[in-house]
């Protein structure tokens, strides 16, 4: 099931439930179907919603230290990364403001690289990444904040 549904079988999960809500008044049936099938967990659209014991919660905690100085650079990336991984493995799911989060800051570090060596031009350095990390956390949690960009 892994290897068919892309986006991980809890995101399939419910993404099958909101479609059979949205169908259940022509077709009823659905309604059992994803009953049988229930998502495990829920998607954390807050930071506030996520468990504390969870990948996802990393990352916050990553966020947290990289912007208030006390991580470095290097460090920050690695550790984003293998809480990425994690979160993913263990099916975590994140949704709305969260995702939204989560996804520029996973674009921010496209654009940098750990080794300053492999740099290209473009690239972004240690002091970039961390301006454009502190940026997007900082217009995250506070209300009006932009995560466009």
């Amino acid at each position: 099931m892994a290897a068919a549904v892309g986006e991980g079988v809890e995101a399939a999960r419910a993404r099958f439930g909101r479609y059979a809500r949205t169908l259940s008044a022509r077709h009823p049936a659905l309604m059992s179907v994803a009953a049988a099938y229930p998502s495990k967990q829920r998607a954390w659209s807050s930071p506030a919603d996520v468990d504390p014991a969870s990948a996802a919660a990393r990352q916050l905690a990553l966020l947290d230290a990289f912007a208030d100085g006390t991580r470095n650079a290097p460090d920050f990336a690695h550790g984003w990364w293998e809480a990425r991984r994690a979160s993913q493995a263990n099916g975590e799911r994140v949704r709305g403001p969260l995702s939204d989060l989560f996804d520029r800051v996973f674009m921010i570090l496209e654009d940098y690289s750990v080794d300053p060596d492999l740099r290209e031009p473009g690239d972004l350095d240690d002091a970039d990444l961390r301006a454009a990390v502190s940026e997007t956390w900082h217009a995250f949690r506070h209300p009006g904040g932009d995560l466009g960009g």
